[in-house]
């Protein structure tokens, strides 16, 4: 079953070719709404730990003066993130990254090993496919 877009103009010319018709498979349509809903509700998931890390370790003062800063307005970037928390902190901003993801790696139960060399984008990788996982098994 296809679901078919059609352009429809009205004239009274019949040798007029009609306009190309567009199919779209519902089954397509569905597995890229379900993506973009998870691709969501991860994004959700890591601005929560975003801002629990920071409240936490910081407190709520400096997580409001940091959101203000648009700290948490692409949260799903991770350089901007690792920027714009490095400008702020300097090399303190790594043990914040740590912080974040060892949260978030906790909500969705991943092991996380403080010994093992880290990258901020990397690990936020292996949560959002593991979270991609769990979504699509349920």
């Amino acid at each position: 079953m296809a679901i078919r877009v059609s352009l429809v103009v009205e004239t009274s010319s019949p040798s007029i070719a009609q306009s190309p018709t567009y199919e779209m498979r519902p089954q397509g349509l569905i597995r890229e709404s379900a993506k973009l809903a998870d691709e969501k509700a991860f994004a959700s998931l890591l601005t929560d730990s975003i801002r629990e890390s920071i409240e936490d370790s910081l407190g709520k003062n400096v997580l409001a003066l940091l959101v203000s800063k648009g700290l948490l307005d692409d949260p799903e970037n991770p350089r901007e993130l690792e920027r714009q928390l490095n400008s702020t902190f300097g090399n303190a901003s790594a043990v914040l990254e740590r912080i974040i993801v060892k949260g978030l790696y906790q909500k969705l139960r991943i092991p996380f090993d403080s010994n093992l060399s880290f990258d901020y984008a990397k690990a936020l990788e292996v949560a959002r496919n593991v979270h991609l996982v769990e979504s699509r098994r349920k």
